[in-house]
């Protein structure tokens, strides 16, 4: 069942291609910037979109895009809704090889400033807000206040499985096109991500050369050959790129797991035959040939293999489900994880070849079982003629388990190294929303900085409100705006362009909004007053302060952002916006009424309970302006659980795998003991009555399971070393061979099969020596 939910997973998001015309033909490019600063994964700009659709060659045609949240209005009177929209060129259903279910999609000249405004609903958006009533189409919804016709429907399996840099991996709501003439845009901008699709048959190679052949001719026209690379990558290995590793990790694990119960099974089998190895002697002496046997003992295997498997199966329906729900939010295909029929075949597959495998050593024994050689061990060794295979299955058992215990516990501690990181801000006590302030009512920086002023009044009248403030971007939200900086005369200058003209992130906030996310001033403070005229203030964080400024007199120093001089009036320590662990590029912080945002995410910090002080967010909202919408509602804290969360799920799931694999291997060596000790009666009763003692006799059968249990350490060495190599790239704060972790690993698993063998080995001090003789 654990295999069935994490293969359901690696299936569906790694193996399993999505359900376009021919997806392997389909790439993102992105252009690499490094000739100019430190960016390798940039966005292309709309010149580049042209030049690649119109390349020819190996390119069949590209477009540009991008995901949006919008203020939508849907019916006279709807109060309006944020909806997420897929803006691109039009032919992006037909580069994708999908036609809408209803309606049709985008024409090749629809788009433009003076084309119909025209939008494809989502399948969901169109059950959910219209019924599915197929009169929707030729209907009219209001996109950002403009009104747009609705001439389509897209199926219900669609999910355009875009790059997660393309905003939430779920899908979008609605799609429409640009209003705007790519071609004539700034070549130097990057505003969109790029799609193409090559001709069919054309290797990756040749379609990488086409696409830099392209590149070259841009940065030559537009970059003064300078530099800048354009470079290809395959749609499924672009998007699956940054959750490859765990997922590889959660199969291996998974398949440990499976190894550690197939041995269970052998060693479960091997002692029942050994059970029966007098019906099995009886059976060749009255004549059944040794084929005949083991077809019967690998019969019984593949019969528990193939109902575990079924059985597994039904667990995993509800298991992917839970695992959906768990997910984190930016797993790509995360939707379409689920038990489908390729997953079935390769469970039941998988449940036939483990039942056959575990059976195979008790039909190869029985094949060679003798009836003379039953009655020897029998009365030398108290039967068991395969004991030696039986123990060197437990042995494999433990080897397993330290494999995947160790896994675990270096994934546990690393994840609780992410706990313990700072984010560079305090999450707690703090509620975040979005309020998109979009249409004719807010034409202009006036008009909004009016509306921010007012939001914040009315928010900081909320009873129990301890601060307020608004951010363009929220922290561990990886979506702030680039831009490259300058600090003339800062003493961390060294003359070369590259270091001295850095890519930061550029973000604004308003007055309050330092306090309200708990950022921490390292020196200074926040912005001047606000008055009529513009101060020309930024606040910087401690990285850029730490390089430009050793001596730590970055209080007062000028920096230029194009055409923007200004003066930095505080240092904050770096609210981390991608990583919760670690620091990113440099951060620059403007106040919004100089730089103004039409939308923010407004930050309320309160003791307050959340679900009590919503309500009041919402009254207040409604007060500034009852037409505008709220969305994406949630605690701080939240964000920081969102970062972590795939490191949470890993950890978790390789941790229960990993004491799985624990109990299965104590299960063996617990029955090896059990099997040992009741053979070997009449032996420990035998030494019993010539004077052994009962602990003597403990403390021998509990040595025979310990030994087992240290060859099964040091047999599992070398695949601890092969884990950690593959762990390597996903731990935080830990090494994959971190001493501390495998001591209390090797120890709890000794401790745990100690037990295990504790127990049987009790039953010693029980025996009766004279009554054990005389049943013998």
């Amino acid at each position: 069942g654990a295999f069935a939910v994490v293969w359901s997973a690696v299936d569906n998001v790694l193996l399993e291609p999505p359900s376009y015309e021919r997806p392997e033909d389909l790439y993102f490019v992105w252009r690499d910037y490094r000739a100019f600063f430190d960016l390798d994964r940039g966005w292309l700009s709309g010149p580049d979109v042209v030049a690649l659709d119109t390349a020819g060659g190996a390119l069949v045609g590209a477009v540009g895009m991008r995901v949006e949240r919008v203020t939508v209005e849907i019916g006279e009177g709807s109060r309006p809704e944020e909806l997420k929209v897929m803006r691109s060129g039009p032919g992006l259903f037909d580069l994708l090889g999908v036609r809408p279910a209803l309606g049709r999609g985008f024409a090749p000249d629809e788009v433009g400033e003076d084309r119909p405004d025209l939008a494809v609903l989502g399948h969901e958006l169109w059950r959910t807000r219209f019924a599915a009533d197929p009169a929707a189409i030729g209907s009219e919804i209001r996109l950002n206040g403009s009104p747009h016709t609705i001439i389509g429907v897209m199926p219900e399996d669609f999910r355009f499985a875009r790059h997660s840099s393309l905003g939430s991996p779920e899908t979008a709501d609605l799609y429409t096109t640009f209003a705007v003439d790519l071609g004539a845009e700034d070549p130097g901008g990057g505003s969109y991500a790029g799609l193409v699709r090559a001709r069919p048959g054309t290797a990756p190679e040749a379609l990488a050369a086409a696409v830099t052949s392209v590149g070259d001719a841009l940065d030559e026209q537009y970059f003064e050959s300078r530099g800048m690379v354009y470079y290809p990558k395959g749609l499924m290995e672009d998007l699956v790129a940054p959750v490859r590793p765990a997922l590889v990790i959660l199969g291996f694990a998974g398949g440990f797991l499976v190894l550690v119960l197939a041995v269970n099974l052998a060693t479960l089998l091997l002692g029942r035959a050994a059970e029966r190895e007098r019906e099995v002697a009886v059976s060749r002496a009255l004549g059944a040939d040794g084929w005949t046997l083991a077809r019967a003992a690998l019969l019984e295997g593949a019969l528990l293999g193939v109902l575990g498997a079924a059985g597994g199966l039904l667990f995993a329906m509800r298991g992917t489900r839970a695992l959906v729900d768990i997910a984190p939010a930016d797993l790509p295909r995360r939707a379409e994880i689920a038990v489908d029929p390729s997953v079935v075949a390769v469970v039941l597959g998988a449940g036939l070849l483990l039942g056959f495998a575990a059976g195979a050593l008790p039909a190869i024994w029985a094949a060679r079982s003798r009836l003379s050689t039953v009655l020897r061990d029998a009365a030398v060794r108290g039967g068991g003629g395969h004991s030696a295979m039986r123990r060197g299955m437990v042995v494999v058992q433990v080897a397993l388990s330290l494999v995947l215990l160790s896994a675990g516990g270096v994934l546990v501690r690393s994840f609780e190294a992410l706990l313990r990181a700072d984010p560079g801000f305090d999450a707690t006590g703090a509620l975040t929303f979005r309020v998109p302030a979009t249409g004719a009512a807010y034409p202009d920086a006036a008009a909004l900085t009016t509306l921010h002023d007012r939001l914040l009044a009315e928010l900081g009248s909320i009873p129990g409100v301890d601060a307020v403030g608004g951010l363009s971007t929220l922290p561990l939200s990886a979506s702030a705006d680039q831009t490259r900086v300058e600090l003339p005369g800062a003493p961390g200058n060294t003359g070369e362009e590259d270091h001295d003209a850095p890519l930061i992130d550029i973000m604004a906030v308003t007055e309050g909004a330092f306090g309200a996310i708990g950022a921490r001033f390292v020196s200074g403070g926040g912005f001047s007053t606000p008055g009529a005229e513009p101060r020309n203030e930024v606040v910087i964080d401690h990285t850029l302060a730490e390089e430009f400024f050793p001596s730590g007199r970055a209080l007062g120093a000028t920096v230029w952002i194009n055409a923007d001089t200004l003066q930095v009036v505080g240092v904050i320590q770096q609210p981390r916006l991608y990583d919760v662990h670690q620091d990113s590029r440099g951060q620059i912080w403007r106040p919004n009424r100089e730089y103004t945002y039409r939308s923010l995410f407004y930050v309320v910090r309160s003791d307050r309970p959340t679900a009590s002080l919503l309500g009041d967010v919402r009254a207040a909202v409604r007060r500034a302006d009852p037409g505008l919408p709220i969305s994406q509602v949630r605690p701080v804290e939240d964000l920081v659980d969102a970062s972590l969360s795939r490191q949470r799920l890993s950890a978790t799931l390789i941790a229960a795998f990993a004491l799985g694999a624990l109990v299965l291997a104590a299960m063996g060596l617990f029955g090896i003991v059990s099997a040992a000790v009741t053979r070997r009666r009449t032996e420990l009763g035998i030494r019993m009555a010539l004077g052994a003692d009962a602990g003597r006799v403990l403390r021998m059968v509990l040595a025979d399971g310990l030994a087992l249990v240290g060859i099964g350490l040091l047999v599992g060495v070398p695949g601890v070393w092969m884990a950690g190599r593959l762990l390597r790239g996903v731990l935080v704060g830990v090494s994959p061979f971190d001493l501390l972790t495998l001591l209390g690993v090797a120890a709890a698993l000794t401790a745990v099969t100690a037990l295990a063998c504790w127990i049987p080995a009790r039953r010693v001090t029980a025996i009766d020596p004279a009554g054990s003789l005389r049943a013998e």
